[in-house]
């Protein structure tokens, strides 16, 4: 078997071998997440959970967007 199939099954198992060995209680998640969104940092930092405003944002201004991904605060 050549080194591309292997390494493209390894990559396609590998997300489910993780997710399977996580959990997480979507209450304290959505807690943390409401708590977060309390912050100074968030509130003043002109952050926007809406893409299509900062779409609209960044063609008005021509800047790029930055965008911020996490799983450890959202539900």
């Amino acid at each position: 078997m050549n080194k591309n199939v292997l390494l493209s099954a390894a990559l396609l198992a590998f997300p489910a071998a993780v997710h399977a060995q996580r959990t997480y209680d979507q209450d304290k998640m959505a807690a943390n997440f409401a708590e977060m969104k309390t912050q100074p940092w968030y509130t003043g930092g002109g952050w926007t959970t809406d893409f299509d405003a900062a779409k609209a944002k960044a063609k008005e201004t021509g800047r790029p967007i930055l965008a911020y991904f996490t799983r450890t605060y959202t539900p």
